[in-house]
């Protein structure tokens, strides 16, 4: 590949694990809200099913970022921003 074509591959993958990280970022904050602070939510019809739901949002967050950067994320940016 060019310079070029690697810098485009580069920015597209980053642009995934930002939009999956913001993904879990957002299943996280609703469990928390949803586990730890129950009356914010006042008289929730379905709780239960809206912590399941977001479970299943953060699960396949986590594992879509798992699966890009098993793939592609070289290893030694991986350690890089592991040790960051």
């Amino acid at each position: 590949m060019t310079e070029h074509a690697d810098r485009i591959a580069t920015q597209i993958l980053r642009a995934a694990l930002s939009s999956f990280e913001a993904n879990r970022q957002e299943a996280l904050a609703t469990l928390d809200l949803y586990l730890h602070n129950p009356v914010a939510i006042g008289e929730h019809p379905s709780i239960v099913g809206e912590v399941l739901e977001a479970t299943k949002r953060l699960a396949e967050a986590e594992e879509a970022i798992g699966a890009l950067q098993r793939n592609f994320v070289p290893e030694q940016v991986q350690e890089a921003e592991d040790n960051e």
